[in-house]
């Protein structure tokens, strides 16, 4: 019987050691960890809060408010680093990216972009350095004139809606420092079992892929390869309109709108061939496109 007891509070010890876990468990597994983002997440200081225990975890009304209020900061299919686990008394916070990470690669528009030239401007170059013709020349000249004045007029637009967007607009300066948080709200305290990994990753499994670094995965986003064509799918360039884009890739699947400052942001979204594609337009100045398979 002695015997018996020695065993039986042997294995509760034991049992009660595996089990147990702690802010500083939590933070040794999550921190540092890549994780692919299943759902888009908005620029905010105040996190996302998601009730687990809750037949409504989220509060969509509230999310959407501030998709459109403050933009993304993490799009669906990112990866993105998991910097901070913090245990609080009625919470558990997961804090995404870090300033100079989110400012990386979070949708906003490059610093810094030209309008290209198309295949047909970059054939009247080489045209008119051959042609012999003096009236051929001169039709061929005044073609590439008009081109060459269509790309300037696009490129200073495109500019201009960057350099308000960068220089004169708070919140897009928010949107190029954010990070993403996520709190899981426990009204009655943190409860033990929260404290576990397994735990915080079933909780936030509608959000967060926390198992991309740990099998095969599809290729991360890569940015469109703009073809010489302008008139296939993929004959794409910054400085395009929408009207533009609808007519390579018909309508969008998907609109997110948002203002910045005075500009207007928009992120569609293109479903063709089995593939996505994301544009990011400011004024309707193509600014932004990556391509990833579905």
């Amino acid at each position: 019987m002695r015997k018996f007891l020695v065993i039986s509070a042997s294995l509760l010890f034991i049992s009660a050691h595996v089990g147990a876990q702690s802010e500083a468990d939590l933070r040794e597994y999550f921190e540092g960890r890549t994780v692919v983002v299943k759902q888009d997440l908005p620029v905010s200081k105040s996190a996302i809060e998601i009730s687990p225990d809750s037949s409504s975890p989220i509060n969509y009304a509230d999310y959407n408010r501030r998709i459109k209020q403050f933009g993304v900061a993490f799009r669906r299919n990112q990866s993105v680093p998991l910097t901070s686990v913090r245990v609080n008394d009625r919470s558990i916070e997961l804090q995404l990216g870090s300033t100079a990470e989110a400012g990386a690669d979070n949708g906003s528009p490059a610093a810094s972009v030209a309008v290209e030239k198309s295949a047909r401007e970059r054939s009247l170059e080489r045209d008119v350095e051959r042609e012999t013709d003096p009236d051929r020349l001169a039709k061929m000249q005044q073609e590439l004139d008009a081109l060459r004045k269509q790309r300037q007029r696009e490129d200073t637009r495109l500019k201009a809606a960057l350099a308000q967007l960068s220089n004169g607009s708070t919140d897009g300066q928010r949107v190029a420092n954010a990070v993403a948080r996520i709190d899981l709200i426990f009204n009655g305290g943190v409860p033990a079992r929260a404290l576990n990994p397994d735990y915080v990753k079933s909780a936030l499994k509608n959000w967060l892929d926390f198992n991309a670094a740990e099998r095969p995965s599809p290729p991360s986003p890569q940015p469109v390869v703009a073809s010489d064509d302008n008139s296939s799918p993929y004959g794409i360039r910054k400085g395009m309109t929408e009207a533009e884009l609808i007519r390579l890739f018909g309508e969008p699947a998907r609109r997110e709108s948002s203002t910045q400052g005075d500009l207007r942001i928009d992120v569609l979204t293109f479903k063709r061939d089995g593939t996505t594609l994301e544009a990011t337009m400011v004024e309707n100045v193509l600014v932004r496109f990556r391509q990833w398979s579905d």
